[in-house]
């Protein structure tokens, strides 16, 4: 468990042996950060530092994640060399308003790292970056997946310059697989957070069962499909309902 709080963690998951916490220094954390200075790509050096002390199959998570079934098959996968990422969000000339965007701006440059030119084109597909597994021999690409990623961040400075980063440089090496089936990652719902925290500060106590049967009951994954479903509106669909105030929000969230 990468963190820079490892008291909150066992407080709710107690001294497990299983659970490691690897000290890192508040200095590594934003050399991790890169040149750009970015949040995002602090799983980078998080990746690289866990291939170095745990070699094997890493699989890497965003913790805004719920597991769906049990994750054996994947890393039965990553070890006969599979790429995993959470999920193909489609190419970016005809993904959402922001993927069209960066599509572009980012046309017609071109992008030097490891003896590769990377261009984006009509074929390039964006992969979400909540979830990234690769066999610790691979982890030289993650300093190219960080070179690349600094050169975007400096051609065009939007937050998702990091997964296009493992987007093309992944896919260069070899195919990339997604995984919804197994995971349901509510990156679109941060707004649950206070919700969340609540339940912890009021269950974490009482015993991991109580604890996981008071956060099922948020109904996470169907706010997270319901969000999404009006995230992907057309545009101006999604303005008529903001002007007649039927724009989505999240509920209550009372448990």
């Amino acid at each position: 468990m990468y963190t820079d709080d490892a008291t909150a963690f066992r407080q709710v998951l107690g001294d497990r042996p299983a659970i490691q916490y690897p000290t890192v220094a508040s200095e590594q954390w934003q050399t991790w950060r890169g040149a750009a200075n970015k949040v995002y790509l602090l799983k980078i050096g998080v990746l690289e530092h866990a291939a170095a002390h745990y070699p094997g199959n890493l699989l890497f998570l965003d913790t805004d994640t719920i597991w769906r079934q049990s994750p054996i098959p994947l890393f039965a996968a990553i070890e006969a060399g599979q790429f995993f990422m959470h999920q193909n969000e489609g190419r970016l000339i005809t993904g959402n308003t922001l993927s069209r965007k960066v599509y572009r701006h980012l046309r017609g440059h071109q992008w030097e790292v490891g003896g590769k030119a990377f261009r984006v084109t009509p074929e390039t597909e964006l992969f979400n970056s909540g979830v990234i597994a690769l066999r610790s021999d691979k982890a030289y690409l993650l300093r190219e997946v960080m070179t690349l990623a600094e050169q975007l961040y400096a051609t065009y400075n939007k937050h998702m310059m990091e997964q296009l980063a493992f987007s093309l440089r992944l896919a260069a090496e070899g195919p990339i697989a997604d995984v919804p089936a197994f995971l349901w990652h509510y990156w679109n719902l941060k707004e649950a957070r206070p919700a969340i925290t609540h339940v912890f500060a009021t269950y974490a106590g009482q015993g991991s069962d109580e604890l996981l049967r008071r956060l099922h009951q948020l109904n996470l994954p169907a706010l997270h499909e319901q969000e999404l479903a009006y995230r992907n509106l057309p545009g101006w669909q999604r303005t008529l309902r903001k002007l007649t105030g039927r724009r989505w929000q999240l509920p209550a969230l009372e448990v």
